[in-house]
């Protein structure tokens, strides 16, 4: 009798070597296939689901929101990774070394500043510069560092002035400027375009670089 189960149980001599070779194989097949799952993921539920949702940036009334001629890395776009969803899906997150200049992407009247805090984490408040466009619309700069505003609510600021210090404060995992604009009535973000950004549709897209000010 246990010599039949024997002979029922036992495996073929190499038969073990022959699965951990398929076991392999198909981890393997699973690695390579990974990248190009994550690539799909990424493009379809990332970035504008409607690009005729934006207005064409050479009509476009905003510039990047810094100085002329500095690039810097858009670590998160529309419809985000970690945020930009829903009534917020219509941002830009700006990789910036604290300190960094943040331009009036707009002209406008400052409505509010708000830049005593000071450290960053989910619940930790956030220092922002709002300027009213006078439109009905209003654009927000978030994420600046303790005491790095350069205007005062009521100012009038230009196209293109300094009016902030970049920093790391809020929720916030890096140093960078969140940048959007509002509908004030709807109290929900717009998609808007940059009239700098020759490529992408005018359109930042997430982990691409973006010169200020240049055809691209």
């Amino acid at each position: 009798m246990f010599a039949t189960c024997a002979r029922l149980t036992a495996q073929p001599e190499g038969s073990q070597d022959v699965t951990k070779m398929q076991r392999w194989s198909i981890i393997g097949s699973a690695a390579t296939a990974l990248p190009f799952l994550v690539a799909a993921l990424f493009f379809l539920f990332t970035g504008p689901q409607d690009a005729s949702q934006f207005p064409p940036p050479e009509q476009s009334p905003y510039l990047l929101p810094w100085p002329e001629n500095v690039r810097y890395f858009c670590v998160q776009g529309v419809r985000g990774v970690v945020s930009h969803r829903g009534g917020s899906q219509f941002a830009y997150d700006f990789y910036m070394p604290i300190g960094s200049d943040i331009c009036a992407a707009r002209a406008g009247r400052v409505t509010k500043v708000v830049q005593h805090y000071d450290g960053n984490g989910r619940n930790w408040p956030n220092n922002v510069v709002y300027v009213d466009h006078g439109d009905g619309t209003r654009a927000c700069y978030a994420h600046i560092k303790q005491n790095g505003s350069y205007v005062a609510e009521g100012d009038m600021v230009e196209q293109r002035q300094t009016i902030a210090a970049s920093g790391n404060v809020g929720n916030s995992m890096m140093p960078h400027l969140h940048f959007h604009v509002t509908d004030v009535e709807a109290r929900r973000t717009i998609p808007v375009t940059f009239a700098d950004v020759k490529k992408d549709k005018g359109i930042p897209r997430m982990f691409k670089w973006y010169t200020s000010g240049k055809g691209q």
